[in-house]
């Protein structure tokens, strides 16, 4: 494939960067199309995808719902919901996951040059800071929703937090780009 690129392009500098590209786009298809077969109804890959989904969020919420706690919140949480006295609560589903965030990073940390070595310590690093920013938002929305209105907690669901997820995973990319993958 890089020979093809080169001879393509005629350009030797365009053959790691078209490489790249080529690694991250046919990854990306291939999640989403693994993605379309794990959630089919009534396949078999359904019920794995289910059973990970399920675990994760309540790997997910646990952790929030003691930080509220230890806050002095008073609440009831599940798989899928922390439901905080005198609120609506909050249902984690399953695109509020960060699955698919974390299947790019390491998508996009795997197929950028660097050294595997570095790689096989800065995915799991990174895989752990996109799920801690993931619980810290939902402290965060868990506090707002007691002590601000509807609107703040929408504006705070859809934009704050969404910013703050793909703020951090940019960050970690950044400094793979800058730091990392140089050495």
């Amino acid at each position: 494939m890089p020979a093809l690129i080169e001879k393509i392009s005629g350009d030797k500098k365009v053959k790691p960067v078209a490489a790249f590209v080529i690694k991250v786009v046919a990854a990306y298809l291939l999640w989403k199309v693994l993605l379309f077969f794990f959630t089919r109804p009534n396949s078999s890959a359904n019920s794995i995808w289910v059973a990970f989904t399920d675990w994760f969020a309540y790997k997910t919420i646990q952790p929030a719902a003691w930080i509220l706690k230890a806050f002095g919140y008073q609440l009831v949480y599940n798989h899928r919901n922390i439901l905080i006295a005198n609120t609506q609560g909050m249902f984690l589903a399953d695109h509020c996951l960060g699955v698919s965030v974390c299947v790019i990073f390491i998508v996009f940390i795997a197929a950028y040059k660097g050294k595997w070595q570095n790689k096989l310590w800065y995915i799991p690093l990174g895989l752990l800071c996109i799920y801690g920013i993931n619980v810290i938002r939902l402290v965060g929305l868990g506090i707002v929703q007691v002590c601000c209105n509807d609107y703040f907690f929408e504006l705070a669901h859809t934009r704050i937090y969404l910013l703050m997820s793909y703020g951090m995973f940019f960050l970690l990319i950044v400094i793979w780009m800058n730091r990392l993958a140089k050495k």
